[in-house]
């Protein structure tokens, strides 16, 4: 194989070991971008699942308790799958998902009624029913007048215009406080009304009129969709985080030794191109060491019997040979002490 072709091939192989090197390095860049987001999703899981622990907890120690419980699941369904390859997993991997389920399930109704709840005292029609409630029962307090059966008995037995007057206008007040009365009653359920409906939520509703269940079917089975998704999301993104870092028999760093193999192979390439490209170098070396020492001692015997003149020159003129080579041949002879 000659130079240029060993250089070619060296040069070919460091780029295709920059080019893998890069790819290792997307690859793993991918990975950890997947570990931040399983982070992410986990957490969140786990605060769901710890919020609706909190709710059903009593004293501290049992929310405290029913929270760590809650937390320990929720860690259970994400990662167990990701870190175990045995069967017997798959069993609790279930309960431990169904229990989760149930506590995303606690947290998402616990929100809904919440939500209604803030739904219903912040809509416009029971804000406005309550204000006409409010402002009836201020005219209604400040009416002071009895029955008007009483007046109206009263009046009949009355003779003085004077007080027949007065009494016909109590009697009159006594007819404004009973409509008013009748009016807070209706405004009253209108409010109740106003009140059932904004805490309803809209969406469920239109799911339960087009499906023809009933509105909390509807929304337990919501719940539950959104339950089970998060918890399988997050076991997935864990599996395919930890799935890189545990493949192999026995091998759980797979990627960096193969990215350490890569480099290594494509350094020794390298070598070995520079080391073969020098070497007819190095042999030529030796072929010239050899034939200037075959040449030594004939320049002495020409010197010796006066056939060659000890110089540089003359050993040029003798030998036919360039000027670098009757300068090497001079020195060899000096240091012999033949000139």
């Amino acid at each position: 194989m000659g130079t240029e072709n060993i250089l070619k091939r060296g040069i070919a192989g460091e780029t295709h070991g920059e080019a893998s090197h890069h790819n290792r390095r997307v690859e793993l860049g991918t990975l950890k971008q997947m570990k931040h987001v399983a982070v992410f999703v986990t957490l969140t899981a786990a605060c769901m699942a710890a919020a609706a622990a909190w709710e059903r907890g009593g004293t501290l120690i049992e929310k405290v308790l029913l929270v760590s419980m809650s937390a320990i699941i929720v860690l259970a369904v994400h990662l167990v799958p990701a870190l175990s390859r045995r069967w017997i997993v798959w069993p609790v991997w279930m309960g431990c998902l169904l229990c989760a389920m149930y506590g995303h399930l606690t947290f998402l109704i616990h929100a809904s009624v919440h939500a209604d709840e803030n739904r219903a005292q912040h809509s416009a029609m029971t804000v406005g029913t309550e204000r006409q409630i409010a402002v009836t029962r201020e005219s209604l307090a400040r009416i002071n007048a009895r029955p008007v059966v009483t007046v109206a008995a009263k009046l009949a037995v009355t003779s003085g215009s004077r007080e027949r007057a007065a009494l016909r206008t109590e009697i009159a007040e006594g007819r404004r406080a009973e409509a008013l009365e009748d009016e807070l009653a209706k405004l009253s359920g209108i409010a109740t009304v106003a009140r059932v409906t904004g805490e309803t939520d809209p969406v469920t509703v239109r799911l339960a009129e087009v499906t023809g269940y009933s509105d909390g079917a509807v929304a337990v089975f919501i719940g539950m969709t959104f339950s089970v998704l998060i918890e399988l999301v997050g076991a997935l993104l864990w599996y395919e985080a930890l799935r890189h870092t545990d493949r192999g028999d026995g091998q759980p760093w797979s990627i960096v030794t193969a990215d350490v193999t890569e480099d290594m192979t494509s350094h020794i390439e390298a070598v070995t191109g520079a080391v073969k490209t020098e070497s007819p170098v190095i042999a030529g070396t030796s072929a010239e060491t050899t034939e200037l020492s075959g040449q030594v001692a004939p320049v002495m015997d020409a010197i010796k019997i006066g056939k060659c003149r000890p110089t540089v020159a003359g050993i040029r003129k003798y030998l036919g040979c360039s000027q670098a080579r009757a300068s090497e041949l001079r020195r060899e002879l000096a240091g012999m002490g033949a000139v």
